[in-house]
């Protein structure tokens, strides 16, 4: 019992430090900025589940699910690079804050709700929260169980990680508060910037993965990530 408690412990640490609590807690801030407390909280909530039962298939199915669809880890870096690219040019041309201020006055917040952009699925949940170095890090966590009992406390340690994300979230959205209106359309533009810049690195991470190849096998990259998980946890 005390070794799956251990083993438990590790796993969510481990996990807990890929998932960069931090750089999410600033993303979501300025992201939301937009969003009343209600609508930050709902954000979260759904953003985290969808990031916990992405993480949570992932580790189940593990690498036979790329290595069925002829996916690389490398492409899935790509393809997360460009929405996340899109979106951040998206926030950086938008006009929603000052759209929503003056809907304020004239027609209310019904008109306000329509201007607002949901990202709590995209790309809050995925792949913020739950992007290709988190899902890579649940496989090979993933693939170090030992029987059936530690395969479930994997699935525990996941579950509570994403658990702990969404008090964060949460405890951060009623925060926000505090910040005034110019402070928050700052952020919502500076979070635009840093999004646009991680998906552009995010691109050349899975092109420099890939080799500027199309199929490359799955392995090297979890290699990459074994790597990782021993040398910072």
């Amino acid at each position: 019992m005390l070794g799956h408690i251990q083993y438990l412990v590790q796993y969510f640490s481990r996990l807990f430090i890929i998932s960069c609590p931090l750089a999410i807690i600033a993303l979501f801030v300025s992201m939301t900025a937009p969003y009343t407390s209600a609508e930050r909280v709902r954000a979260a909530k759904v953003g985290t589940s969808v990031a916990c039962g992405t993480a949570l298939f992932f580790a189940i199915v593990g690498e036979e699910f790329f290595e069925f669809l002829g996916v690389t880890m490398g492409s899935f870096y790509i393809s997360g690079g460009i929405i996340l690219t899109l979106l951040g040019i998206s926030m950086l041309n938008s006009n929603d804050m000052d759209n929503s201020n003056d809907q304020d006055q004239t027609t209310g917040k019904e008109s306000t709700k329509k201007n607002k952009v949901d990202i709590s699925i995209t790309p809050l949940g995925i792949p913020i929260i739950c992007g290709p170095a988190c899902i890579t890090a649940t496989i090979v966590l993933q693939s170090q169980a030992e029987g059936f009992v530690q395969n479930v406390v994997g699935l525990i340690a996941i579950t509570l990680v994403f658990g702990v994300l969404y008090l964060l979230l949460v405890s951060s959205a009623k925060g926000t508060k505090w910040l005034t209106p110019m402070i928050l359309k700052l952020s919502f533009k500076l979070s635009g910037l840093i999004i646009v810049t991680l998906g552009i690195q995010m691109i050349f991470s899975g092109l420099r993965q890939a080799d500027l190849q199309v199929l490359k096998p799955l392995k090297s990259v979890t290699q990459v990530v074994q790597t990782m998980l021993n040398t910072y946890c």
